[in-house]
């Protein structure tokens, strides 16, 4: 059952940094596999410096951030990527990850692209589990992907 009155926003993440910053730490501490960001320099860096994402967060009626998802449009490109995307563990299981996939598919089709990707840490049983049942499949593995020794999976998915 979904939390009500969520809605998806775009935000600012240098505006929003505490904020989403919490979120991050909160969604690590359930998933130990996930890319360490240790600080919210290194976050911002992350999603802005390195990686020049758009970053949208689901909230509740009184404005938590329950979930975020961030994305990486490359014009040139065919697929739109999926860098981030993270529920609050408190809110996991109930549709939210879901929701927030449909609306980056949605992006995808909107920029005239044909397809979606994503990374997730190999040993990240639950991500692999929920990107296969969104109907992603993995295109390869890829070592060393973050620079931090890791395997990841690169997932894709058509959308024509």
């Amino acid at each position: 059952m979904r939390t009500k009155a969520v809605r998806i926003s775009k935000i600012d993440v240098k505006a929003n940094l505490e904020k989403l910053f919490a979120l991050d730490v909160e969604i690590a501490k359930a998933a130990p596999t996930l890319l360490s960001l240790e600080t919210k320099e290194k976050l911002f860096n992350f999603l802005m410096e390195e990686h020049d994402s758009e970053t949208w967060v689901l909230k509740d009626q009184n404005g938590r951030f329950l979930g975020y998802l961030s994305i990486v449009d490359k014009p040139k490109e065919a697929a739109l990527e999926i860098l981030n995307i993270g529920i609050d563990p408190e809110f996991q299981g109930k549709g939210h990850g879901r929701e927030m996939i449909e609306f980056a598919e949605k992006i995808a089709v909107e920029s005239g692209r044909g397809k979606i990707t994503t990374v997730t840490n190999k040993k990240n049983l639950k991500a692999i589990g929920f990107f296969k049942h969104l109907g992603y499949k993995i295109v390869k593995a890829i070592d060393n992907y973050y620079g931090d020794g890791e395997t990841r999976y690169l997932f894709e998915k058509s959308l024509e």
